[in-house]
Protein backbone atom coordinates (compact mmCIF):
# COMPACT_ATOMS: atom_id res chain seq x y z
CA UNK A 1 0.00 0.00 0.00
CA UNK A 2 1.28 3.26 -1.18
CA UNK A 3 2.11 5.93 1.63
CA UNK A 4 -0.53 7.89 0.54
CA UNK A 5 -3.36 5.27 0.88
CA UNK A 6 -1.98 4.05 3.91
CA UNK A 7 -2.43 8.02 5.00
CA UNK A 8 -6.37 7.88 3.73
CA UNK A 9 -6.98 4.52 5.07
CA UNK A 10 -5.69 6.09 8.38
CA UNK A 11 -8.06 9.41 8.13
CA UNK A 12 -10.87 6.95 7.40
CA UNK A 13 -10.40 4.92 10.62
CA UNK A 14 -9.82 9.01 12.39
CA UNK A 15 -13.19 9.81 11.18
CA UNK A 16 -14.69 6.86 12.47
CA UNK A 17 -13.25 6.91 15.65
CA UNK A 18 -11.15 4.12 15.61
CA UNK A 19 -8.43 5.52 16.81
CA UNK A 20 -6.76 2.08 18.04
CA UNK A 21 -6.60 1.16 13.64
CA UNK A 22 -5.84 4.98 12.77
CA UNK A 23 -2.56 4.84 15.24
CA UNK A 24 -1.22 1.42 14.32
CA UNK A 25 -1.09 2.77 10.38
CA UNK A 26 0.13 5.80 11.41
CA UNK A 27 3.07 4.15 13.23
CA UNK A 28 3.51 2.11 10.58
CA UNK A 29 4.09 4.57 8.14
CA UNK A 30 6.08 6.45 10.05
CA UNK A 31 8.84 3.58 10.64
CA UNK A 32 8.85 3.82 6.62
CA UNK A 33 8.66 7.51 6.75
CA UNK A 34 9.81 9.26 9.99
CA UNK A 35 9.55 12.84 8.41
CA UNK A 36 5.96 12.54 6.82
CA UNK A 37 4.57 15.50 7.88
CA UNK A 38 0.96 14.58 7.04
CA UNK A 39 0.98 11.20 9.33
CA UNK A 40 2.85 13.28 12.27
CA UNK A 41 -0.23 15.82 11.87
CA UNK A 42 -3.04 13.27 11.82
CA UNK A 43 -1.55 11.33 14.55
CA UNK A 44 -1.58 14.27 16.61
CA UNK A 45 -5.20 14.76 15.83
CA UNK A 46 -5.75 10.90 16.89
CA UNK A 47 -3.62 11.54 20.12
CA UNK A 48 -5.86 14.74 21.06
CA UNK A 49 -9.36 13.17 20.43
CA UNK A 50 -8.09 10.68 22.86
CA UNK A 51 -7.25 13.20 25.41
CA UNK A 52 -3.31 12.70 25.08
CA UNK A 53 -2.52 16.35 24.37
CA UNK A 54 1.35 15.77 25.27
CA UNK A 55 1.75 13.13 22.87
CA UNK A 56 -0.82 15.39 20.32
CA UNK A 57 2.06 18.30 20.81
CA UNK A 58 4.37 16.39 20.33
CA UNK A 59 3.70 15.48 17.39
CA UNK A 60 2.66 18.53 16.11
CA UNK A 61 5.72 19.72 17.48
CA UNK A 62 7.51 17.72 14.78
CA UNK A 63 5.45 18.12 12.10
CA UNK A 64 6.19 21.91 12.41
CA UNK A 65 9.35 21.81 11.38
CA UNK A 66 8.84 19.68 8.33
CA UNK A 67 6.37 22.50 6.67
CA UNK A 68 6.12 25.96 5.20
CA UNK A 69 6.35 28.26 8.07
CA UNK A 70 4.19 30.77 6.01
CA UNK A 71 1.59 27.72 4.90
CA UNK A 72 -1.84 27.43 5.80
CA UNK A 73 -0.86 24.06 7.38
CA UNK A 74 1.38 25.35 9.62
CA UNK A 75 -0.74 27.96 10.64
CA UNK A 76 -3.49 25.18 11.68
CA UNK A 77 -0.78 22.98 13.27
CA UNK A 78 0.02 26.03 15.55
CA UNK A 79 -3.68 26.56 16.62
CA UNK A 80 -3.76 23.05 17.23
CA UNK A 81 -0.75 23.45 19.29
CA UNK A 82 -2.00 26.32 21.26
CA UNK A 83 -4.97 23.88 22.04
CA UNK A 84 -2.87 20.97 22.78
CA UNK A 85 -0.86 23.35 25.70
CA UNK A 86 -4.45 24.93 27.06
CA UNK A 87 -5.30 21.37 27.62
CA UNK A 88 -2.43 20.14 29.34
CA UNK A 89 -2.56 23.34 31.60
CA UNK A 90 0.28 25.43 29.80
CA UNK A 91 -1.62 27.82 30.02
CA UNK A 92 1.34 30.85 29.70
CA UNK A 93 2.66 28.47 26.43
CA UNK A 94 -0.86 28.74 25.17
CA UNK A 95 -1.46 32.23 25.13
CA UNK A 96 2.07 33.31 24.08
CA UNK A 97 1.92 30.82 21.08
CA UNK A 98 -1.38 32.93 19.97
CA UNK A 99 -0.34 35.90 20.79
CA UNK A 100 2.80 35.47 18.38
CA UNK A 101 0.52 34.21 15.69
CA UNK A 102 -1.89 37.94 16.38
CA UNK A 103 1.39 39.46 16.41
CA UNK A 104 2.82 38.02 12.73
CA UNK A 105 -0.62 39.17 11.14
CA UNK A 106 -3.20 36.45 11.48
CA UNK A 107 -5.84 38.46 13.09
CA UNK A 108 -8.48 35.21 12.71
CA UNK A 109 -11.22 35.03 15.18
CA UNK A 110 -10.02 31.97 16.84
CA UNK A 111 -6.64 33.13 17.70
CA UNK A 112 -8.18 35.63 20.00
CA UNK A 113 -10.62 33.53 21.66
CA UNK A 114 -8.13 31.30 22.50
CA UNK A 115 -5.44 33.98 24.16
CA UNK A 116 -8.76 34.73 25.73
CA UNK A 117 -8.90 31.64 27.59
CA UNK A 118 -5.21 31.28 27.83
CA UNK A 119 -4.89 34.43 30.03
CA UNK A 120 -8.02 33.17 32.10
CA UNK A 121 -6.52 30.06 32.84
CA UNK A 122 -3.46 31.60 33.94
CA UNK A 123 -5.19 33.67 36.56
CA UNK A 124 -8.38 31.52 37.95
CA UNK A 125 -8.64 34.68 40.05
CA UNK A 126 -9.62 36.73 37.56
CA UNK A 127 -6.89 39.01 37.22
CA UNK A 128 -5.91 38.86 33.53
CA UNK A 129 -10.01 39.00 33.14
CA UNK A 130 -9.91 42.69 31.61
CA UNK A 131 -7.11 41.66 29.00
CA UNK A 132 -9.27 38.70 28.45
CA UNK A 133 -12.82 40.84 27.76
CA UNK A 134 -10.48 43.14 25.46
CA UNK A 135 -9.35 40.17 23.72
CA UNK A 136 -12.84 38.91 22.95
CA UNK A 137 -14.44 42.46 22.04
CA UNK A 138 -11.35 42.21 19.24
CA UNK A 139 -12.22 38.91 17.94
CA UNK A 140 -16.12 40.44 18.14
CA UNK A 141 -15.21 42.98 16.01
CA UNK A 142 -13.83 40.71 12.95
CA UNK A 143 -17.12 38.37 14.10
CA UNK A 144 -19.35 39.40 15.63
CA UNK A 145 -21.94 36.17 14.26
CA UNK A 146 -20.55 33.71 16.71
CA UNK A 147 -22.35 33.07 19.61
CA UNK A 148 -20.05 31.14 21.95
CA UNK A 149 -17.94 34.32 22.22
CA UNK A 150 -20.60 36.19 23.22
CA UNK A 151 -21.51 33.60 25.68
CA UNK A 152 -17.45 33.90 26.81
CA UNK A 153 -18.18 37.36 26.96
CA UNK A 154 -20.95 37.18 28.75
CA UNK A 155 -19.57 35.33 31.35
CA UNK A 156 -16.34 37.91 31.43
CA UNK A 157 -18.74 40.51 32.62
CA UNK A 158 -20.85 37.93 35.58
CA UNK A 159 -17.46 37.35 37.00
CA UNK A 160 -16.58 41.40 37.28
CA UNK A 161 -20.15 41.87 38.74
CA UNK A 162 -21.34 43.91 34.85
CA UNK A 163 -24.94 42.44 35.39
CA UNK A 164 -26.74 44.56 32.59
CA UNK A 165 -23.49 44.08 29.83
CA UNK A 166 -23.53 40.66 30.82
CA UNK A 167 -26.79 39.93 29.91
CA UNK A 168 -26.45 41.65 26.65
CA UNK A 169 -24.09 39.77 25.75
CA UNK A 170 -25.84 36.51 26.27
CA UNK A 171 -28.94 37.90 24.66
CA UNK A 172 -26.70 38.68 21.73
CA UNK A 173 -25.65 34.78 21.90
CA UNK A 174 -29.06 33.62 22.08
CA UNK A 175 -30.04 35.56 18.76
CA UNK A 176 -27.61 34.20 16.88
CA UNK A 177 -28.50 30.64 18.32
CA UNK A 178 -31.57 29.77 19.99
CA UNK A 179 -30.92 26.46 19.89
CA UNK A 180 -28.67 26.12 22.64
CA UNK A 181 -29.56 24.86 26.34
CA UNK A 182 -25.96 26.10 27.95
CA UNK A 183 -27.18 29.75 26.77
CA UNK A 184 -30.42 30.05 28.27
CA UNK A 185 -29.25 28.02 31.28
CA UNK A 186 -26.40 31.23 31.30
CA UNK A 187 -29.37 33.84 30.47
CA UNK A 188 -31.27 32.38 33.42
CA UNK A 189 -28.27 32.54 35.79
CA UNK A 190 -27.38 36.38 34.70
CA UNK A 191 -31.23 37.34 35.58
CA UNK A 192 -31.16 35.40 38.76
CA UNK A 193 -28.39 37.28 39.84
CA UNK A 194 -30.21 40.76 38.95
CA UNK A 195 -32.89 39.26 41.27
CA UNK A 196 -35.55 39.01 37.86
CA UNK A 197 -36.31 35.79 39.31
CA UNK A 198 -39.70 34.81 37.26
CA UNK A 199 -37.16 35.71 33.82
CA UNK A 200 -34.64 33.62 35.26
CA UNK A 201 -37.75 30.42 35.62
CA UNK A 202 -38.63 31.47 32.21
CA UNK A 203 -35.29 31.03 30.86
CA UNK A 204 -34.31 27.51 32.70
CA UNK A 205 -37.65 26.13 31.61
CA UNK A 206 -36.16 26.65 27.84
CA UNK A 207 -32.93 25.30 28.74
CA UNK A 208 -34.78 21.99 29.98
CA UNK A 209 -37.16 22.37 26.94
CA UNK A 210 -34.26 21.32 24.37
CA UNK A 211 -32.34 19.66 27.43
CA UNK A 212 -34.70 17.93 29.60
CA UNK A 213 -31.46 15.77 31.50
CA UNK A 214 -29.57 19.41 32.04
CA UNK A 215 -29.04 19.15 35.68
CA UNK A 216 -27.63 22.26 36.20
CA UNK A 217 -30.49 23.81 34.77
CA UNK A 218 -32.76 21.83 37.26
CA UNK A 219 -30.70 22.83 40.68
CA UNK A 220 -30.32 26.29 39.02
CA UNK A 221 -34.61 26.91 38.42
CA UNK A 222 -34.83 24.85 42.61
CA UNK A 223 -32.16 27.82 43.51
CA UNK A 224 -34.77 30.40 42.29
CA UNK A 225 -37.39 29.19 43.24
CA UNK A 226 -36.11 28.97 46.57
CA UNK A 227 -34.99 32.95 46.22
CA UNK A 228 -38.98 33.33 45.97
CA UNK A 229 -39.95 31.11 49.14
CA UNK A 230 -41.07 28.23 46.98
CA UNK A 231 -39.37 25.64 48.67
CA UNK A 232 -41.58 22.89 47.78
CA UNK A 233 -40.99 23.47 44.50
CA UNK A 234 -37.28 24.17 44.62
CA UNK A 235 -37.38 20.26 46.56
CA UNK A 236 -39.13 19.13 43.40
CA UNK A 237 -36.33 20.62 40.80
CA UNK A 238 -33.53 18.91 43.46
CA UNK A 239 -34.75 15.42 43.17
CA UNK A 240 -35.40 15.50 39.57
CA UNK A 241 -31.68 16.92 39.29
CA UNK A 242 -30.36 14.26 41.61
CA UNK A 243 -32.60 11.18 39.64
CA UNK A 244 -30.38 12.35 36.44
CA UNK A 245 -27.42 12.10 38.47
CA UNK A 246 -27.12 10.83 42.02
CA UNK A 247 -23.76 12.20 42.76
CA UNK A 248 -24.47 15.99 42.13
CA UNK A 249 -23.20 17.86 45.25
CA UNK A 250 -25.20 21.11 44.47
CA UNK A 251 -28.27 19.18 44.27
CA UNK A 252 -27.79 17.78 47.40
CA UNK A 253 -26.63 20.80 49.31
CA UNK A 254 -29.17 23.04 47.73
CA UNK A 255 -32.06 20.30 48.53
CA UNK A 256 -30.97 20.55 52.06
CA UNK A 257 -30.85 24.18 52.14
CA UNK A 258 -34.42 23.83 51.45
CA UNK A 259 -35.43 21.15 54.01
CA UNK A 260 -33.68 23.26 56.33
CA UNK A 261 -35.60 26.31 55.56
CA UNK A 262 -38.33 24.40 56.13
CA UNK A 263 -37.12 23.02 59.67
CA UNK A 264 -37.13 18.99 57.83
CA UNK A 265 -33.91 19.02 59.90
CA UNK A 266 -33.75 15.09 59.93
CA UNK A 267 -33.93 14.99 56.65
CA UNK A 268 -31.99 17.89 55.83
CA UNK A 269 -28.79 17.68 58.18
CA UNK A 270 -27.01 13.98 56.02
CA UNK A 271 -27.59 15.76 53.08
CA UNK A 272 -25.95 19.07 54.27
CA UNK A 273 -22.87 17.28 54.79
CA UNK A 274 -22.28 17.30 50.52
CA UNK A 275 -21.51 21.00 51.68
CA UNK A 276 -17.50 20.13 51.06
CA UNK A 277 -18.32 18.83 47.49
CA UNK A 278 -19.41 20.92 44.10
CA UNK A 279 -18.57 24.43 43.18
CA UNK A 280 -17.75 26.83 44.97
CA UNK A 281 -17.40 24.42 48.41
CA UNK A 282 -14.86 25.15 50.99
CA UNK A 283 -11.96 23.46 51.75
CA UNK A 284 -12.16 20.75 54.13
CA UNK A 285 -9.59 21.76 56.13
CA UNK A 286 -8.41 18.81 58.34
CA UNK A 287 -9.15 15.81 55.94
CA UNK A 288 -6.15 14.15 56.87
CA UNK A 289 -7.87 13.56 60.60
CA UNK A 290 -10.43 10.99 60.99
CA UNK A 291 -14.05 12.63 61.38
CA UNK A 292 -15.91 11.69 64.42
CA UNK A 293 -19.01 9.98 62.62
CA UNK A 294 -21.51 10.73 65.79
CA UNK A 295 -21.62 6.92 66.86
CA UNK A 296 -18.41 6.23 68.36
CA UNK A 297 -17.41 6.89 72.21
CA UNK A 298 -15.72 9.95 72.94
CA UNK A 299 -14.75 8.63 76.45
CA UNK A 300 -10.97 9.46 76.98
CA UNK A 301 -10.46 10.38 73.35
CA UNK A 302 -9.19 14.31 71.99
CA UNK A 303 -11.35 15.80 69.49
CA UNK A 304 -10.37 18.84 66.95
CA UNK A 305 -14.16 20.56 66.58
CA UNK A 306 -13.18 23.46 64.09
CA UNK A 307 -14.73 26.66 62.73
CA UNK A 308 -16.28 26.86 59.40
CA UNK A 309 -17.99 29.50 57.39
CA UNK A 310 -18.57 33.11 58.88
CA UNK A 311 -18.19 33.87 62.55
CA UNK A 312 -21.73 34.03 63.17
CA UNK A 313 -22.29 30.79 62.24
CA UNK A 314 -19.10 29.92 64.43
CA UNK A 315 -21.09 31.41 67.29
CA UNK A 316 -24.13 29.65 66.57
CA UNK A 317 -22.58 26.54 66.95
CA UNK A 318 -20.53 27.06 69.29
CA UNK A 319 -23.25 26.05 71.48
CA UNK A 320 -22.59 22.44 70.71
CA UNK A 321 -19.38 22.43 72.62
CA UNK A 322 -20.72 21.54 75.94
CA UNK A 323 -22.28 18.59 74.87
CA UNK A 324 -19.17 17.21 73.30
CA UNK A 325 -17.22 17.80 76.64
CA UNK A 326 -20.16 16.13 78.84
CA UNK A 327 -19.86 13.58 76.34
CA UNK A 328 -16.30 12.52 78.22
CA UNK A 329 -13.93 13.99 74.91
CA UNK A 330 -10.76 16.95 75.57
CA UNK A 331 -12.31 18.97 72.85
CA UNK A 332 -9.33 21.46 71.07
CA UNK A 333 -11.38 24.03 69.32
CA UNK A 334 -10.28 25.88 66.87
CA UNK A 335 -11.53 29.21 65.59
CA UNK A 336 -10.47 32.62 63.68
CA UNK A 337 -8.75 34.73 65.65
CA UNK A 338 -11.45 37.60 66.33
CA UNK A 339 -13.56 35.02 68.39
CA UNK A 340 -10.67 33.92 70.41
CA UNK A 341 -11.24 36.16 73.49
CA UNK A 342 -14.69 35.56 73.31
CA UNK A 343 -14.27 32.26 73.36
CA UNK A 344 -13.12 32.20 76.43
CA UNK A 345 -16.69 32.80 78.05
CA UNK A 346 -17.73 29.23 77.34
CA UNK A 347 -19.65 27.59 80.31
CA UNK A 348 -16.94 25.05 79.57
CA UNK A 349 -13.77 26.53 78.37
CA UNK A 350 -11.92 25.72 81.31
CA UNK A 351 -11.99 22.05 79.80
CA UNK A 352 -11.23 22.70 76.48
CA UNK A 353 -8.21 24.17 74.44
CA UNK A 354 -8.97 26.97 72.03
CA UNK A 355 -6.37 27.81 69.08
CA UNK A 356 -6.58 30.56 66.61
CA UNK A 357 -6.90 29.04 62.96
CA UNK A 358 -3.12 28.38 61.86
CA UNK A 359 -1.50 27.74 64.94
CA UNK A 360 -0.28 24.08 65.16
CA UNK A 361 -2.37 21.56 66.58
CA UNK A 362 -1.81 18.80 69.37
CA UNK A 363 -2.66 15.38 68.47
CA UNK A 364 -6.20 14.56 68.14
CA UNK A 365 -7.89 11.15 67.48
CA UNK A 366 -10.90 12.57 65.46
CA UNK A 367 -12.06 15.86 64.17
CA UNK A 368 -15.39 17.53 63.28
CA UNK A 369 -16.70 20.61 61.58
CA UNK A 370 -18.48 22.95 63.78
CA UNK A 371 -21.62 23.00 61.66
CA UNK A 372 -22.05 19.21 61.28
CA UNK A 373 -22.53 18.60 65.39
CA UNK A 374 -26.11 19.36 64.93
CA UNK A 375 -26.69 16.16 62.53
CA UNK A 376 -24.16 14.20 65.02
CA UNK A 377 -26.34 15.27 68.15
CA UNK A 378 -29.60 14.64 66.51
CA UNK A 379 -31.01 17.89 66.40
CA UNK A 380 -34.67 18.29 65.51
CA UNK A 381 -36.08 21.87 65.65
CA UNK A 382 -37.73 21.04 69.10
CA UNK A 383 -34.19 19.89 70.74
CA UNK A 384 -31.97 22.87 69.53
CA UNK A 385 -30.02 23.23 72.72
CA UNK A 386 -30.97 27.29 73.61
CA UNK A 387 -29.17 26.96 77.25
CA UNK A 388 -28.70 30.80 77.69
CA UNK A 389 -26.48 32.72 77.71
CA UNK A 390 -24.05 30.24 76.24
CA UNK A 391 -21.28 32.93 76.27
CA UNK A 392 -20.38 36.40 78.16
CA UNK A 393 -18.83 39.65 77.92
CA UNK A 394 -15.81 40.05 80.36
CA UNK A 395 -16.76 41.94 83.35
CA UNK A 396 -13.48 44.03 83.08
CA UNK A 397 -13.98 45.00 79.63
CA UNK A 398 -17.53 45.47 80.35
CA UNK A 399 -17.14 48.25 82.57
CA UNK A 400 -14.37 49.69 80.32
CA UNK A 401 -16.87 49.74 77.47
CA UNK A 402 -19.45 51.38 79.83
CA UNK A 403 -16.99 54.55 80.31
CA UNK A 404 -16.42 54.65 76.96
CA UNK A 405 -20.54 54.79 76.45
CA UNK A 406 -20.88 56.92 78.87
CA UNK A 407 -18.82 60.15 77.82
CA UNK A 408 -20.32 59.60 74.70
CA UNK A 409 -24.12 59.75 75.70
CA UNK A 410 -24.22 60.41 79.55
CA UNK A 411 -26.88 57.34 81.00
CA UNK A 412 -29.86 60.08 81.56
CA UNK A 413 -32.64 58.96 83.27
CA UNK A 414 -35.10 57.66 81.01
CA UNK A 415 -32.66 57.28 78.42
CA UNK A 416 -32.50 53.69 76.10
CA UNK A 417 -29.66 52.62 74.25
CA UNK A 418 -30.25 51.11 71.11
CA UNK A 419 -27.41 49.31 69.39
CA UNK A 420 -27.19 48.97 65.51
CA UNK A 421 -25.46 46.84 63.06
CA UNK A 422 -27.06 47.54 59.63
CA UNK A 423 -24.35 45.71 57.44
CA UNK A 424 -22.09 42.00 57.29
CA UNK A 425 -19.27 41.10 55.66
CA UNK A 426 -18.74 42.92 52.20
CA UNK A 427 -17.80 39.78 50.73
CA UNK A 428 -20.51 37.77 51.09
CA UNK A 429 -22.61 36.51 48.18
CA UNK A 430 -25.72 37.60 49.44
CA UNK A 431 -24.67 40.86 51.08
CA UNK A 432 -26.25 43.04 48.75
CA UNK A 433 -29.58 41.21 49.61
CA UNK A 434 -29.08 41.53 53.86
CA UNK A 435 -27.45 44.50 54.34
CA UNK A 436 -29.28 48.25 54.50
CA UNK A 437 -27.73 51.72 54.35
CA UNK A 438 -27.38 53.38 57.59
CA UNK A 439 -29.43 56.26 56.27
CA UNK A 440 -32.65 54.41 55.84
CA UNK A 441 -32.60 53.45 59.46
CA UNK A 442 -33.32 56.96 60.25
CA UNK A 443 -37.33 56.90 60.90
CA UNK A 444 -36.57 54.84 63.79
CA UNK A 445 -35.71 57.90 65.78
CA UNK A 446 -39.01 59.14 65.15
CA UNK A 447 -40.35 56.25 67.02
CA UNK A 448 -39.90 58.24 70.44
CA UNK A 449 -37.94 60.84 71.84
CA UNK A 450 -35.66 58.88 74.37
CA UNK A 451 -33.45 56.81 72.09
CA UNK A 452 -29.93 56.67 71.63
CA UNK A 453 -28.54 54.79 68.51
CA UNK A 454 -24.92 53.33 68.63
CA UNK A 455 -23.40 51.90 65.87
CA UNK A 456 -21.29 48.79 66.33
CA UNK A 457 -19.07 47.71 63.56
CA UNK A 458 -15.40 48.02 62.95
CA UNK A 459 -16.21 48.06 59.39
CA UNK A 460 -18.77 50.98 58.65
CA UNK A 461 -18.37 51.51 54.89
CA UNK A 462 -17.79 55.11 53.26
CA UNK A 463 -21.51 55.79 53.25
CA UNK A 464 -22.92 55.07 56.12
CA UNK A 465 -19.91 56.45 57.50
CA UNK A 466 -20.59 59.94 56.01
CA UNK A 467 -24.46 59.98 57.28
CA UNK A 468 -23.75 59.14 60.39
CA UNK A 469 -21.09 62.13 61.06
CA UNK A 470 -24.16 64.68 60.24
CA UNK A 471 -26.74 62.62 61.51
CA UNK A 472 -27.38 64.05 64.84
CA UNK A 473 -26.78 64.28 68.75
CA UNK A 474 -28.37 61.25 69.47
CA UNK A 475 -26.65 59.08 67.15
CA UNK A 476 -23.13 57.70 68.00
CA UNK A 477 -20.10 55.58 66.24
CA UNK A 478 -18.32 52.92 68.65
CA UNK A 479 -17.27 50.76 65.59
CA UNK A 480 -13.66 52.63 65.56
CA UNK A 481 -13.20 51.33 69.03
CA UNK A 482 -14.18 47.87 68.37
CA UNK A 483 -10.89 45.59 68.38
CA UNK A 484 -12.58 41.74 68.07
CA UNK A 485 -15.99 39.86 69.35
CA UNK A 486 -14.54 40.52 72.83
CA UNK A 487 -15.66 44.16 72.46
CA UNK A 488 -18.47 43.60 70.27
CA UNK A 489 -19.96 41.65 73.46
CA UNK A 490 -18.69 43.96 75.94
CA UNK A 491 -20.60 47.01 74.18
CA UNK A 492 -23.77 44.77 73.69
CA UNK A 493 -24.19 44.27 77.08
CA UNK A 494 -24.34 48.30 77.20
CA UNK A 495 -27.50 48.25 75.41
CA UNK A 496 -30.76 47.77 76.34
CA UNK A 497 -31.98 46.83 72.82
CA UNK A 498 -29.72 45.70 68.88
CA UNK A 499 -31.15 46.21 66.15
CA UNK A 500 -29.23 44.46 63.70
CA UNK A 501 -29.26 43.10 60.06
CA UNK A 502 -28.35 39.05 59.66
CA UNK A 503 -24.80 39.04 60.55
CA UNK A 504 -22.77 38.05 63.30
CA UNK A 505 -23.66 40.55 65.83
CA UNK A 506 -27.14 39.56 65.98
CA UNK A 507 -26.01 35.57 66.20
CA UNK A 508 -23.56 37.12 69.44
CA UNK A 509 -26.02 39.09 70.94
CA UNK A 510 -28.48 36.09 70.60
CA UNK A 511 -25.46 33.76 72.77
CA UNK A 512 -25.18 36.24 75.04
CA UNK A 513 -29.33 36.45 75.73
CA UNK A 514 -29.52 39.83 74.96
CA UNK A 515 -32.72 41.53 73.80
CA UNK A 516 -32.02 41.74 69.46
CA UNK A 517 -34.20 42.21 66.46
CA UNK A 518 -32.87 41.08 63.95
CA UNK A 519 -34.16 42.45 59.76
CA UNK A 520 -34.33 40.03 57.38
CA UNK A 521 -34.80 39.55 53.68
CA UNK A 522 -37.38 38.13 51.71
CA UNK A 523 -35.88 34.85 51.65
CA UNK A 524 -33.41 34.71 54.57
CA UNK A 525 -31.00 32.38 55.44
CA UNK A 526 -32.25 28.52 56.39
CA UNK A 527 -31.39 29.13 60.36
CA UNK A 528 -34.00 31.65 60.68
CA UNK A 529 -37.01 29.25 58.95
CA UNK A 530 -39.55 30.93 57.16
CA UNK A 531 -43.17 32.96 58.42
CA UNK A 532 -42.08 32.65 62.62
CA UNK A 533 -41.52 35.41 64.07
CA UNK A 534 -39.16 34.23 66.98
CA UNK A 535 -36.22 32.04 66.78
CA UNK A 536 -35.60 28.68 68.36
CA UNK A 537 -32.09 29.73 68.53
CA UNK A 538 -32.39 32.56 70.23
CA UNK A 539 -35.40 33.21 72.67
CA UNK A 540 -34.80 36.74 73.07
CA UNK A 541 -34.50 37.56 68.99
CA UNK A 542 -37.51 38.86 67.19
CA UNK A 543 -37.42 38.36 63.07
CA UNK A 544 -38.75 41.24 61.01
CA UNK A 545 -39.12 40.21 57.66
CA UNK A 546 -39.51 41.48 53.97
CA UNK A 547 -42.87 40.99 52.20
CA UNK A 548 -41.38 41.30 48.80
CA UNK A 549 -37.73 40.96 47.92
CA UNK A 550 -35.84 44.28 48.31
CA UNK A 551 -38.54 46.18 49.90
CA UNK A 552 -36.67 47.14 53.23
CA UNK A 553 -38.73 50.68 53.96
CA UNK A 554 -41.64 48.20 55.16
CA UNK A 555 -39.32 46.43 57.36
CA UNK A 556 -38.15 49.58 59.17
CA UNK A 557 -41.75 50.68 59.58
CA UNK A 558 -42.28 47.60 61.40
CA UNK A 559 -39.19 47.97 63.06
CA UNK A 560 -40.03 51.82 64.44
CA UNK A 561 -43.80 50.94 65.30
CA UNK A 562 -42.36 48.22 67.35
CA UNK A 563 -39.90 50.70 68.82
CA UNK A 564 -42.73 53.08 69.96
CA UNK A 565 -44.86 50.78 71.74
CA UNK A 566 -41.98 48.23 73.06
CA UNK A 567 -41.05 48.75 76.62
CA UNK A 568 -37.29 48.98 76.43
CA UNK A 569 -34.71 48.24 79.29
CA UNK A 570 -36.64 44.99 79.34
CA UNK A 571 -37.55 44.15 75.96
Amino acid sequence: MTSHATLQLALEHFDQQDYAAAEQLLFGLLDQHPRHKDALHLLGSVAAAQGRFEEAALAWQQALQLVDPDSDEALALRYRLGRAFYEQGRFEDAFLLYRDLIEAGYPQPEFFVSAAAALQGMSPSGRNDPQALALLEQALQRDPDRADTWHRKALLHERAGQWEAARESIHRALRLNDQSAQLWLAAGLIEHALGTYPEALRYYDRALILAPDLVDAHVSRGTTLARLRDHEEAIDSYRRALRIDAGDADAHVNLALSLLALGRLDEALPLYEWRWEGRGADPYRHAAIPAWNGGSTLLGKRILLWAEQGQGDTIQFSRYVQQIVQAGAEVVLELPSSLLRLMHSLPCADRIRLLAIGQELPGVDAQLPLMSLPLVCNTSVATIPAELPYLVAEPALQQQWAARITARAPRLPGRVRIGLVCSGNAGNVNDARRSIPLERFAPLAQARDDLDFFVLQPDLREADARWLQQAGPHWHDLGSSIGDFADTAAALSCMDLLISVDTAAAHLAGALDLPVWIALPYAPDWRWFLQRHDSPWYPRARLFRQQQAGAWDEVILMLKAALAVTPLGSA
